[in-house]
């Protein structure tokens, strides 16, 4: 954990991109299976050498499952016995940086997508948005003419890393969004099917580990659980029951992995903490004077955000947010993220400072910070991710090897 940023945020938990995130764990998937360097560091320990002799290698990326969750939900899974090791996701602990870092190998300091929201400015006449880089709408202004081809031009600059794998490459989705501007540019030339149920995307990825003699590396990315513990919560019922079945499902795999002479792996991009309804900040309803401060809607995560200030107006801001909202949040001057390295080392996008805001409020413990624009509806959700607690940063490295007859 880098000095700097635990003097900021005592008690919190950073990512390590020197060989224990899922930066390092690209860098190393690339250098086994035939790919480029990506200029990271491989994981250290060396928990995937000679990953690459097995014709078939499998990465099954289940949203939110972090390290805790997955104790909590199943101790005695399949998923949970095949633990390796415990890995960090990147910072912000969420989706958008996280699954761009496996897709591309650069850090969120590269691909400078880092957050759900993200402040982008065109460099043109038109006003400063912020946009969702994943789903490629636009939140704020509300007459954005920006459509999803023109900020995909824009937002997504690395190119994708897993076609450059040398073997053959299969990336399994959703169908909903498989073909989506995003999908589509971090697949690249990969092999694309998507699917309509769990069942269905385990049963795809069967026949092909079954009937493909051809050495090939398989992506299989499972958004279900994050989406159920975002209106859940991370101990319900319904999530509890949908672990049961990605776990049935990775057992169906393991079942057939030593004739198919195949590697599983799976691992997350997050994790995930429960945010009571009680412990959840509106800032533009409950805190106006600190809101009126701001030049731009809140960006980032609810739990990682950033603001763009009024000129002039940071020392002032910080003080005042640090009286009215600090036992909520740690507030960061961004620039001191960068300093302390927390977007992860390579080269810097251009525009990372200038989208992290100039002050980040880090939110503690269970909180969470939002604000509701005039065309939105208020959003509570039970389960985020995005901050520095362990049940955020912490996820598994899961790994099953095919045995010998």
């Amino acid at each position: 954990m880098p000095s700097l940023l635990s003097t900021l945020s005592p008690g919190s938990h950073w990512p390590d991109y020197h060989g224990s995130s899922l930066l390092n764990l690209t860098a190393s998937l690339s250098s086994e299976l035939g790919g480029p360097q990506t200029g990271m560091p491989e994981l250290c320990p060396p928990w995937l050498a000679g990953i690459g002799r097995h014709r078939h290698v499998v990465l099954i990326l289940i949203d939110g499952l972090g390290t805790q969750q997955l104790a909590g939900l199943g101790p005695h899974s399949q998923l949970y016995q095949h633990q390796l090791a415990t890995l960090t996701s990147v910072f912000p602990a969420t989706t958008a940086a996280a699954i761009t870092s496996l897709m591309t190998g650069q850090s969120p300091a590269s691909h400078g997508l880092v957050g759900w929201h993200l402040y982008s400015d065109s460099s043109s006449n038109a006003p400063a948005e912020i946009v969702a880089p994943l789903p490629l709408t636009v939140r704020h202004p509300a007459d954005s003419t920006s459509t999803p081809q023109q900020l995909s031009e824009r937002l997504l600059v690395c190119p994708p890393l897993l076609p450059q794998f040398g073997r053959r490459v299969q990336i399994l989705q959703p169908h909903y969004i498989a073909d989506s501007p995003y999908s589509l540019h971090h697949a690249g030339s990969a092999h694309r099917r998507s699917y309509r149920s769990m069942d269905e995307a385990f049963t795809l990825l069967a026949s092909s580990l079954q009937t493909e003699t051809r050495p090939g590396f398989h992506y299989l990315y499972l958004p279900q659980l994050d989406s159920l513990m975002h209106r859940h919560g991370t101990q319900s019922q319904a999530v509890r029951t949908l672990f049961a079945q990605i776990d049935q499902g990775f057992a169906s795999l393991a079942a057939i992995a030593d004739q198919a002479d195949c590697a599983l792996l799976a691992t997350a991009d997050h994790g995930f903490v429960d945010t009571p309804v009680e412990r959840q900040i509106s800032l533009d309803e409950a805190f106006p004077a600190l809101y009126a401060m701001l030049a731009q809607p809140l960006s980032g995560e609810r739990r990682a955000v950033f603001c763009h200030l009024r000129p002039g107006l940071q020392e002032r801001f910080i003080s005042l947010a640090q009286q009215q909202i600090g036992h909520a949040c740690w507030v960061i001057e961004s620039k001191r993220l960068l300093t302390g390295g927390a977007f992860g080392p390579g080269p810097q996008h251009p525009q990372l400072a200038q989208r992290i805001g100039e002050v980040c409020l880090l939110a503690k413990e269970d909180w969470s910070i939002r604000d509701t624009l005039p065309q939105e509806k208020p959003l509570y959700l039970p389960g985020q991710h995005g901050g520095v607690t362990a049940a955020e940063m912490s996820v598994p490295l899961i790994l099953r090897l095919p045995r010998k007859d």
